[in-house]
């Protein structure tokens, strides 16, 4: 077979591409982190009908349309088997956080603290991971054909035509798809956040192991102290000054009221002398 019929893969950014594709890769990741937080539409916006073939609808046509919608039905359920095998992978990764943020906080290690940045940036990762899978899973919205193809408002049954069944499976295949683009949007993001996630915990772990294997710090030892003990604090200090102040104002005070005490004269105790006798007359 000709080369020129057969596609190749793709071919690697040149380099002076490099940043306008890594500006556009930011974009991306921007209006993933939007799209998580952001409510949307339960079904995507009608379309315009589709204009009366010009042409005989024949069978194959038919057989044609409807391929185009099991393809859009089976894309469908392809990305919410991605989102459920995501959610399987948030359900092993939640225990081993869980067990890292215990081990780290048991423990004292150094990095203890980078470390547990780098776990909380991860858990947070991984809910807005939830996040975006629950809602890729919870996207409901359908069309299929049903009565109002087969009947009138009457409840009478419609003249088959090719061309309506045709056209329904078409209008009905346009609208899948893009609720299909809608939950891929948030597989995608989750699968991104999870892949994050992931890295951002396997590096924690790292350093973990790294930290961990540090010799721990030696136990502390009981000291008694014996004898006084002597403060340089300048408070202190100064008030041992003051106190020294004080007890020599004390002395002087005591020394100047025992030498007023002996230079002092005390009062003479008054003798009592005995009254003369006088001489019995003769």
């Amino acid at each position: 077979m000709n080369p020129q019929f057969i596609a190749e893969p793709p071919l690697p950014i040149k380099p002076r591409s490099v940043t306008n594709h890594l500006w556009q890769t930011l974009r991306r990741i921007g209006y993933i982190f939007w799209q998580v937080l952001v409510p949307f539409r339960s079904r995507p916006e009608e379309i315009d009908p589709l204009p009366d073939p010009t042409i005989e609808v024949t069978e194959s046509h038919v057989e044609q349309c409807q391929w185009i919608f099991d393809q859009a039905e089976a894309r469908r359920l392809y990305l919410e088997q991605k989102a459920q095998s995501t959610f399987g992978l948030m359900l092993f990764l939640v225990p081993l956080l869980a067990s890292l943020f215990v081990f780290i906080t048991g423990r004292a290690i150094t990095s203890s603290t980078a470390i547990r940045t780098l776990l909380t940036a991860a858990a947070g990762l991984l809910l807005l991971g939830f996040i975006s899978a629950v809602r890729a899973v919870g996207v409901k919205a359908m069309e299929t054909l049903f009565l109002d193809s087969v009947v009138d408002q009457d409840g009478q049954f419609r003249e088959y035509s090719t061309s309506r069944h045709a056209r329904g499976l078409l209008y009905c295949a346009s609208m899948n798809t893009a609720v299909n683009d809608h939950i891929a949007q948030f597989v995608k993001g989750a699968h991104i956040f999870t892949a994050t996630a992931v890295f951002i915990f396997l590096t924690a772990a790292v350093l973990a192991s790294f930290a961990s294997s540090a010799p721990a710090p030696s136990p502390p030892t009981a000291t008694r102290i014996v004898g006084p003990v002597e403060f340089s604090s300048p408070n202190v200090n100064a008030l041992r000054n003051d106190v020294a102040n004080l007890k020599k104002q004390i002395e002087e005070l005591n020394a100047k009221l025992s030498q007023i005490q002996t230079t002092t004269p005390t009062n003479p105790s008054k003798e009592l002398k005995s009254p003369p006798q006088r001489g019995s007359n003769r």
